[in-house]
């Protein structure tokens, strides 16, 4: 199922967003209205599985309808997961709220030490309201040398023993910072360190797509198998759905190709196409070894963010006739 982006806006300013093209002020503000909601709602009943929708932005905390948002999928019987950075002034408000609800809780989250004004009172109380219903996941930096922090909120709050590390990914038109070349083999390296560290504490990690596999040496590979994690890094995306209704692939790819919901009689229908249309970029990657490397596939590895790996394509035109 979809990422339902209920607002196009977020209460942070991180140079490394990769969804800032698609955000505002690139974009005029925007939240879901109640008509494209519902016709969402509409639409994805066409398709019989049931995946947790995924409730994110901007940040969705700042939509104004959000508790009739999330009142509406639990009456369907829908499974929600949000992601949020619990930074909102109703932040605390809503988890403590819907914290005895089925509802997971993916709390994108930086260093506490970043944490500004009423940043750390918001983000501490939403913390202890959901407890395990709450797991975070976060960007490893090559200019943060230890990442211990997320084990000790993990300790603190009693949060799901479980975090999500990604790589900064750039945006295809490169509006962001995200990492140089050299700096893959740092990043790979802090992550090795907070794996072993998360073992010993019971916490697995798990990783966002884009995280090349090569970025990580043999032996570093190895010993993420042996303490219980494996990357994987594949691209084979949940489609996400602006508040407008327009369908594209991913943050990273929104210039690139976007259709409203509508003009696809389902959401595997969409899906389908997306992955139709970049299938004939599926095997650049971001180093000329890719080319014979037997990890290249969606579901195993690309050889980085697709976005980063068409940006040096030239002339490149994506058909989106349908």
């Amino acid at each position: 199922m979809p990422n339902l982006m209920l607002t196009n806006w977020c209460n942070y300013k991180c140079p490394f967003c990769f969804g800032i093209d698609g955000m505002h002020p690139k974009r005029p503000a925007r939240a879901m209205d109640d008509d494209t909601f519902l016709g969402i709602l509409a639409w994805l009943k066409r398709t019989e599985y049931k995946a947790p929708i995924h409730l994110m932005g901007g940040e969705p905390t700042l939509h104004p309808k959000f508790e009739w948002i999330v009142d509406t999928l639990l009456e369907r019987d829908l499974p929600i997961t949000v992601f949020s950075n619990l930074a909102t002034e109703k932040a605390p408000v809503y988890t403590e709220k819907l914290s005895l609800l089925p509802i997971n809780w993916v709390v994108n989250v930086n260093p506490p030490y970043k944490w500004e004004g009423r940043q750390r009172d918001r983000i501490e109380a939403s913390l202890a309201n959901l407890g395990t219903r709450a797991s975070i996941t976060f960007n490893i930096m090559p200019d943060e040398a230890d990442n211990d922090w997320a084990i000790d909120l993990i300790r603190r709050f009693n949060l799901n023993k479980h975090i999500k590390v990604g790589f900064i990914l750039p945006t295809y038109t490169h509006s962001n910072v995200s990492l140089r070349e050299d700096e893959y083999a740092v990043v790979a390296e802090r992550t090795v360190r907070l794996a072993r560290r998360a073992a010993q504490e019971g916490i697995d990690l798990a990783y966002e797509c884009g995280v090349p596999t090569c970025a990580f040496t043999d032996a570093q590979l190895g010993e993420l198998w042996r303490l219980g994690n494996r990357v994987m890094s594949g691209c084979y995306s949940r489609l996400d759905i602006q508040p407008t209704g327009e369908v594209f692939y991913c943050l990273p790819l929104y210039t690139l190709a976007a259709k409203h919901y509508s003009e696809f009689p389902t959401y595997d229908a969409a899906k389908a196409w997306f992955e139709k249309i970049y299938a004939p970029y599926r095997r650049i990657g971001r180093r000329l070894e890719c080319a014979t490397c037997n990890l290249m596939c969606p579901d195993a590895c690309n050889g980085a963010c697709l976005a980063a790996n068409l940006n040096g394509i030239k002339n490149l035109k994506i058909d989106t006739s349908l």
